[in-house]
């Protein structure tokens, strides 16, 4: 009988100092036990969205200002406004071994390679470009390449701005001279419309980006006698006259 009154009292000695720790924890805050939380997180959110690391600004040379830098620029010494693929490397369109700002033919065809020292194949002249006069004498610009628009646009690419860069470079080393932009299309009235935007864009873009004057390019859009894709660039004497911009020949089908 004394063991069970010994037992009894352990029993409940033992419950109320339950009761009483529980009483305890309710009236103090919970705190997440330290053992769940990882000693690394602090370090993995500075990494990830910095608040307290002052991070210098990380400055790449880029000696010839090609966008590539020098680390990872397998061809270092570019010349400005030359198109340059991920590597620095300057583009070859064509593949047929000329970069694309010495290239006079951009798009040669491979049965018309090996080409020349200017990229010019060796196939004939096509009869279109038989008619196709030198410039004048007081301009000096020579040939200037095409820019290839894709299928049914009208905007320019990185190449395409590339070329038109160095075309506008010469255009400023050749002050007695000015361009005709030719855009070809077919019949139909969005063929049309699309020269006319095509050729629109390449002037809008000498103009309002490479500092060109409007008035020494001559607006030639629809034209038959080429690839509808192209808009080709022929140069003129500066005292040739022409339109830079014309009415769209069917406003309702522009190419946004």
């Amino acid at each position: 009988m004394k063991f069970n009154k010994i037992l009894t009292a352990l029993f409940f000695g033992i419950f109320l100092m339950m009761a009483q720790d529980t009483f305890a924890q309710k009236k103090t805050k919970s705190v997440e036990p330290l053992y769940w939380i990882n000693p690394l997180n602090f370090v993995y959110s500075e990494l990830n969205a910095p608040k307290r690391m002052k991070m210098p600004k990380v400055v790449l040379p880029d000696a010839d200002g090609d966008g590539v830098a020098d680390q990872f620029d397998k061809e270092p010494k570019t010349p400005a406004g030359a198109p340059v693929d991920s590597h620095g490397v300057s583009r070859d369109t064509d593949g047929d071994g000329v970069p694309d700002y010495k290239d006079k033919q951009l798009i040669t065809p491979t049965e018309c390679q090996p080409v020349d020292v200017n990229g010019v194949g060796k196939c004939p002249e096509p009869e279109c470009c038989k008619n196709m006069t030198a410039a004048p004498v007081g301009c000096s610009m020579g040939n200037v390449p095409s820019v290839v628009f894709k299928k049914g646009s009208v905007q320019l690419s990185s190449e395409a701005m590339g070329l038109l860069a160095s075309t506008a470079d010469r255009l400023k080393n050749n002050p007695t001279c000015k361009l005709f932009v030719t855009g070809y299309a077919q019949s139909t009235k969005a063929s049309q419309q699309l020269s006319w935007d095509r050729v629109n864009a390449v002037i809008n873009y000498l103009v309002e980006k490479q500092g060109i004057a409007a008035e020494r390019l001559i607006n030639k859009y629809g034209q038959g006698d080429g690839d509808v894709n192209t808009v080709d660039f022929s140069a003129t004497a500066e005292n040739t006259s022409g339109p830079n911009t014309v009415p769209a020949p069917h406003p309702n089908l522009r190419k946004n």
